[in-house]
């Protein structure tokens, strides 16, 4: 029996159901603290994020792996030179989105920028990577990195971050060429959000 074909492909609006969930997951902790508020949890905030087409979380900046038309795998590309003014659209989405509560939100937004910074200059960033429990160990997140970073061919270093309680996919990251450039803490309450490491590769890895 052969194995089904893993294919990626830009991410559609249509996609929400299916990639906020994977998108979720890649950090769930800090999805929350950032975006749970009264009766708006971070899903709601992403899944109209996702379906919007300017800010950063937009479907615009995901790819997915999809295996027999169902969606198995996400990613996200950032790039420095776009950045700002996604970044941007996101604070709008925050104001219109959550209304009188919004300032609590882009605060806690703030202050998880400490630890998972803005793509440095020259930089492409990638993030949101997650595969469903059940399709695990079949390569899917490898091939969306390879994927991700031939789809830029201008960029000599590729950039993540990934959380300091995560060892599998730090060893998929170590395993394909990414090393630790930097340690960064959680500035918010203690144990509340993984501290998390900022990893660089060369391209000339891939």
């Amino acid at each position: 029996m052969t194995n089904p074909l893993i294919t990626i492909r830009p991410a559609r609006p249509d996609d929400a159901a299916a990639a906020v969930p994977l998108i979720y997951s890649s950090g769930p902790a800090a999805w929350d603290y950032v975006f749970n508020e009264g009766k708006i949890s971070s899903q709601d905030f992403l899944i109209k994020s996702f379906q919007g087409t300017k800010n950063t979380f937009s479907y615009k900046n995901h790819y997915v792996a999809e295996k027999n038309g169902e969606v198995v795998g996400s990613i996200v590309i950032f790039r420095s030179e776009n950045f700002f003014f996604q970044n941007a659209a996101t604070a709008g989405n925050i104001f219109r989105i959550y209304g009188l509560k919004a300032p609590k939100v882009a605060v806690r937004g703030l202050s998880m920028e400490g630890m998972i910074q803005p793509p440095k200059s020259g930089r492409l960033y990638l993030g949101h990577i997650a595969v469903p429990a059940k399709e695990r160990r079949q390569g899917i997140a490898e091939k969306l990195i390879r994927f991700a970073i031939s789809a830029y061919p201008g960029y000599e270093k590729i950039s993540l971050d990934v959380s300091q309680e995560n060892p599998n996919a730090q060893g998929l990251y170590k395993k394909l060429g990414f090393e630790i450039v930097d340690a960064r803490n959680f500035s918010g309450p203690k144990g509340l959000v993984p501290n998390h490491y900022y990893m660089e590769a060369d391209r000339f890895s891939f």
